[in-house]
């Protein structure tokens, strides 16, 4: 089915308000963004295939690189690999993160051989580095387990990796689509759609590398990054230093209705707030969260989603908070990828649309203070 059509019959079918805005999409980058080379079991045993953006082309570096691995002296090596991710600078250039369960010193010694092949034959490799899990099995980096435990080994090279014709970093480690063309400008689209005032102040929650985040903070009082993972903060202080920004700020918690209740006490975090919302995966918010949200009385939600029947429950969540839905933006992130998602603005309804007043702040009386970090 078409992209456009089936989201026109999710919003007819679960009875969606506001104006569904045009694709908002971009041309991908050369290379077809990110690729991994990972162990599967197929009819029994366990092979290593490639996986990357639907019906594009492996590049043929890419190819060089697996024709290597096959070689004899790589054999101790290519037997323990889990998965090897080739992430995409958009601009046909690749970080590295390999990882396998090397046990024995053959293993790391023919580990250290293809680490040299790599570091003398293929220059767009910018940086490689190794991981450790536990448990241990492969994981995918555009949506990591939040419980397991990571230790990152470097190889050589630096453990960020700088997108092209920007001065904007992501860890090795940290979420970022695949396909990054669309993702580098959406920082741009929401200025469009939102026109913030100089005096708004921003809440960028699940943030991630915080990409969006950094493209904004010129259009804002104040940037404000939520994220539970350590990644994200590293990805965060090097953009942040990168571009000198001054008025960031980062937060490594979960987001709940405590921690909101917490951050919007007292006088510290007072004014007009924009909250972005981009769960994992999805995933849908807790009514108290929402109710937390809605409390605080943002001027703008915006809820990025990719999961439609989710997208449908938020929708009536936030319309029983007292918040209507004034647009509607699918992105996609690449035109061989199924599946869009769904960026939805909320308001406050000031006007009665729904019939009721918009929610109040609750008392702020003996609340803590939030302290905030640099």
């Amino acid at each position: 089915m078409d992209k456009k059509q089936k989201i026109s019959d999710w919003a007819k079918v679960s009875k969606i308000p506001g104006k569904i805005q045009a694709v908002f999409t971009a041309e991908p980058e050369p290379g077809g963004g990110d690729w991994r080379y990972i162990s599967r079991e197929i009819k029994g045993k366990r092979v290593l295939v490639w996986e990357g953006i639907p019906d594009e082309p492996l590049p043929e570096n890419l190819q060089k690189i697996e024709e290597q691995l096959s070689k004899e002296h790589l054999r101790f090596f290519k037997k323990q690999i889990f998965q090897i991710i080739f992430r995409s600078n958009c601009g046909g250039c690749y970080g590295v993160l390999i990882q396998a369960h090397l046990k024995t010193p053959e293993q790391s010694r023919s580990y250290k051989t293809f680490l040299d092949y790599l570091q003398r034959n293929h220059p767009e490799i910018l940086c490689v580095h190794s991981v450790q899990t536990k448990p241990a099995f492969p994981f995918d980096t555009s949506n990591p387990p939040l419980s397991m435990q990571y230790t990152l080994h470097k190889g050589y090279g630096s453990e960020y990796i700088k997108l092209e014709s920007t001065k904007l970093y992501f860890h090795i480690l940290d979420w970022l689509p695949k396909s990054k063309g669309t993702y580098l400008r959406l920082g741009e689209k929401l200025h469009e759609w939102l026109h913030p005032a100089k005096d708004d102040r921003l809440l960028c929650c699940h943030s991630g590398a915080a990409i969006e985040t950094m493209q904004l903070s010129s259009s804002f009082k104040d940037v404000h990054c939520l994220d539970t993972r350590e990644w994200a903060k590293l990805s965060f202080t090097q953009n942040v230093q990168s571009l000198q920004i001054k008025n960031a700020h980062f937060y490594r918690s979960k987001l709940d209705e405590t921690w909101i209740r917490k951050f919007f006490a007292g006088e510290i975090n007072k004014g007009k707030w924009t909250i972005l919302l981009n769960p994992s995966g999805g995933e849908l918010l807790t009514q108290p969260l929402t109710q937390a949200i809605a409390s605080a009385k943002p001027e703008r939600v915006v809820h990025i989603t990719g999961d439609l029947k989710n997208a449908a429950k938020e929708s009536d969540r936030w319309r029983d908070c007292g918040y209507v839905l004034r647009k509607i933006m699918p992105i996609e992130w690449h035109p061989n990828i199924r599946r869009l998602e769904l960026t939805m603005l909320f308001v406050p309804d000031r006007a009665g649309l729904l019939k009721r007043k918009a929610p109040s702040t609750p008392s702020a009386t003996n609340a803590p203070k939030f302290r905030q970090q640099g």
